[in-house]
């Protein structure tokens, strides 16, 4: 460990499966509500309320990226450094993934029915999926082909920067990221920049790594920062004006163009925005008081349950949405009660949660709890 870093360990607390339960939240939010179309007031205020549920994307990514680097952090010229933090992410990630890779490819095209049919096809691009290289393939299409594995658009992201990022903290060090991590998220808003003025799709500036590469670098500034008291205490004191200037430029996004994850404008400058109001979030969260009521609304119960099965929700949670859409009959079919589809819409959201919930849950017991039990062959380096 340098002279100039503490020993800085990512505190696996009930705070931080707390955010991971906002960020599952959030997205889930967004993916059910999306079955409705808004007629009547109460309608469009719920899915003006939803719209941004997208950025529980962004969240994910602010917070592996601080999670992440303040491991690598942590471990850096440790014996075992690579093969510990790569055997413990493939441990973590690759069994739920590839699972419903291989349902979705394997064995769904051969059952010919018409909801299946309906999911999409990925006929002769299986290897980009299975490679966690969708999102490229994506990007190149310019829109989404498969109802469960477009999905793995993010995964894909994140998985490409666990596969670098070991080897950029380990030549960087800690004042190497605090000037690379800036660079990286400019780098990032200026080729959004480029390629939507140059006509690309909005999908490619919303699913291509270094596009997005933003958020994950401002988590991983955040844990260069809070490396080192020196840098704790400068993050604390820049936090909240960094939160309240992220807030406003997202607000007037938002005021201008909606929540809409395509808009110019958010595609723009908002994706940065957010990148920095969920790392300055994050920083006020981690730097201040545990009895605050931010830290202790994220410490309650019920977003770290959600927090903890976060990836087997992420991954299952579309695939329940559709199955039970199918029963009703898509948006038609939730009935009207009291001259809205929105009590009916709350009701769905639920039932699809609670079976997300139980899928994810099991998932967690039979199949990902017994790799991760694995780990104890891969110690973290101290």
């Amino acid at each position: 460990m340098r002279h100039d870093e503490s020993r800085f360990v990512p505190r696996v607390i009930p705070l931080l499966d707390g955010v991971r339960g906002l960020a599952i939240a959030l997205v889930m939010l967004f993916h059910f509500s999306i079955l409705m179309h808004p007629d009547g007031t109460a309608e469009r205020i719920w899915m003006g309320l939803a719209r941004m549920g997208w950025s529980g994307v962004d969240l994910f990514f602010v917070l592996s990226g601080h999670l992440i680097t303040g491991i690598l952090l942590q471990t850096r010229g440790s014996p075992g450094y690579y093969r510990s933090f790569y055997a413990r992410r493939a441990l973590r990630i690759f069994p739920l993934y590839y699972a419903v890779v291989f349902v979705s490819l394997v064995i769904l095209p051969r059952i010919d029915h018409p909801e299946v049919r309906s999911i999409g096809s990925v006929a002769g691009d299986e290897l980009w999926y299975w490679a966690y290289l969708s999102n490229w393939k994506l990007a190149q299409a310019g829109r989404f082909r498969h109802a469960i594995l477009d999905i793995s658009w993010s995964l894909s992201i994140e998985e490409q920067f666990y596969l670098v990022w070991p080897l950029v903290v380990s030549l960087c060090r800690r004042r190497g990221l605090l000037v690379l991590c800036p660079l990286l998220m400019a780098g990032a808003l200026g080729l959004r920049m480029t390629l939507l003025s140059r006509g690309a799709a909005p999908l490619t500036a919303y699913v291509l790594t270094p596009c997005r590469i933003d958020a994950l670098a401002a988590g991983a500034l955040l844990a260069a920062m809070l490396a080192t008291e020196k840098g704790r205490l400068r993050a604390r004191r820049l936090a909240l004006p960094v939160l309240v200037g992220a807030a406003m430029v997202l607000g007037v996004v938002i005021l201008l163009q909606g929540g809409n994850q395509y808009g110019p404008l958010m595609q723009r400058g908002g994706y940065s925005a957010l990148a920095l109001l969920f790392a300055a979030g994050l920083a006020v969260l981690l730097t201040g008081s545990p009895a605050s009521p931010g830290a202790r609304l994220l410490a309650g119960r019920w977003l770290r349950v959600l927090g903890r099965l976060s990836y087997g929700l992420y991954l299952v949670h579309l695939p329940l949405r559709s199955f039970l859409r199918a029963l009703i009959g898509g948006a038609e079919g939730l009935p009207v009660l009291l001259g809205s589809r929105l009590p009916a819409l709350v009701v769905f959201m639920a039932a699809c949660t609670v079976g997300s919930l139980g899928v994810a849950w099991l998932s967690f017991k039979v199949l990902e709890a017994p790799f991760l039990a694995l780990k104890r062959f891969f110690p973290r380096p101290s």
